[in-house]
C-alpha cells in the first residue's frame, strides 16, 4: 500500500503498546498475539499522527496510551460484528467468533471496550462525551443494518454511522491533544467522517464484487437482506426485495456508490484545505494525494 512505507514507524509503536497494556490486564498470551498482531491499527496510528506528540518520554506515552485505547474500542466493535454475523473469517484469518464461541468473543469484547474506556478517561478525561456519542452512532448503524426490515431513507447514512463515526472520533480527539482550535476540531471531525464513510462504502463494493476472505459467499450481505449502501442503493431502483439482484442493477448502484466515494474525498480534501494549523505531513499526504486516498480506502484490510 502507497501509505504503508510512511506509517511503518507509528504502526509497530502502536503494536508493542497495545501488546504491553493487553498483558498487563491479564488477557492471554495467545489473545494478546491475535489482538496485537493482526490489522494494520490504521485508527489508532492516524491518531498518533495527528496528536503530534512532542519528543518529551511522558507526553508520548499518553499519547500513545490514547492510541491503544481507542484501537481496543475499535477491535470491540470488530469482534461483536463478527458475532452478529456469525463470520468465521476476517480477511482470511479465523475470527474470536470461531475461535472463542460467541460467549466467549462476546466477554472478550466487553473486556476490550470496557478497558477501552477507561484507558481513555484516564488520559483524555475531555474526550469521553464524544466517544458515548460514537458508541451510540456506531451501535445505531450495526442495528439498522442488520434488520433489512427498517426503513432507511439516505443509502449512505448506515455506513456513515458504522464506520464513518469512529473514524471521524479518531480525527476529533486528534484535534483535542494536538490543541488546535474549535473549529479545526469540527473540520477533522468531518474529514473523519468522510474517509471512514467511504472507507465502508468501498467494503460494501467489496462484497458484491469480489471474495471478502470472511468465509461467506460473493454477495452475502444481500444474501442475508443487508440495509448496505448497495441494498439501498438497489430498493431506490425499485429492485423487487423478493427477486434475485439483477447485474444491471448491482452494476448501477455500485457505479453510485464509487461516486460518493469520489465525493467524499474531495469533501475531506476541501475541508483540510481550510484548517487553521495544517496537518502534519504524513496525514496530508493521506488526504491531498488522490492516489494514496484511494489506496487507504480500499485497504480492507484495515478493517481488522
Amino acid at each position: 500500500m502507497i501509505y504503508d512505507s510512511h506509517w511503518s514507524e507509528i504502526r509497530n509503536e502502536v503494536r508493542l503498546a497495545l501488546a504491553r497494556h493487553l498483558d498487563e490486564i491479564g488477557l492471554p498470551s495467545e489473545i494478546v498475539s491475535r489482538l496485537s498482531q493482526r490489522g494494520r491499527l490504521n485508527r489508532a496510528s492516524l491518531f498518533l499522527i495527528l496528536a503530534d506528540p512532542d519528543d518529551t518520554k511522558e507526553r508520548r506515552e499518553t499519547i500513545t496510551t490514547l492510541a491503544v485505547g481507542l484501537e481496543m474500542i475499535h477491535k470491540a466493535s470488530v469482534i461483536r460484528d463478527d458475532v452478529e454475523d456469525r463470520d468465521i473469517l476476517r480477511r482470511g484469518f479465523p475470527t474470536e467468533f470461531s475461535l472463542l464461541g460467541p460467549t466467549g468473543a462476546l466477554a472478550l469484547s466487553d473486556v476490550l471496550l470496557a478497558d477501552g474506556l477507561a484507558t481513555v478517561y484516564r488520559g483524555e478525561p475531555a474526550a469521553m462525551h464524544q466517544i458515548l456519542n460514537t458508541l451510540m452512532s456506531m451501535s445505531s448503524g450495526q442495528f439498522h443494518d442488520v434488520h433489512s426490515g427498517i426503513s432507511v431513507a439516505d443509502p449512505f447514512e448506515i455506513a456513515e454511522r458504522k464506520t464513518g463515526s469512529l473514524l471521524a472520533l479518531v480525527f476529533w480527539v486528534g484535534a483535542l491533544c494536538s490543541g488546535r482550535s474549535r473549529e479545526d476540531h469540527r473540520r477533522l471531525y468531518s474529514v473523519g467522517l468522510h474517509l471512514g464513510t467511504a472507507f465502508q462504502l468501498a467494503n460494501d463494493i467489496n462484497n458484491v464484487t469480489r471474495d471478502e476472505g470472511r468465509g461467506k459467499d460473493l454477495r452475502s450481505d444481500l444474501a442475508e437482506r443487508r440495509n448496505s449502501s448497495i441494498a439501498l442503493l438497489m430498493s431506490r431502483q425499485d429492485e423487487t426485495s423478493r427477486e434475485a439482484p439483477t447485474e444491471v442493477a448491482i452494476s448501477s448502484a455500485v457505479d453510485q456508490a464509487r461516486s460518493e466515494i469520489a465525493r467524499r474525498l474531495d469533501e475531506a480534501k476541501s475541508l483540510a484545505s481550510r484548517l487553521d494549523v495544517p496537518l502534519p505531513v504524513r496525514l496530508d499526504l493521506l488526504i491531498n494525494d488522490e492516489a494514496t486516498a484511494r489506496d487507504f480506502v480500499h485497504d480492507q484490510q484495515a478493517l481488522i
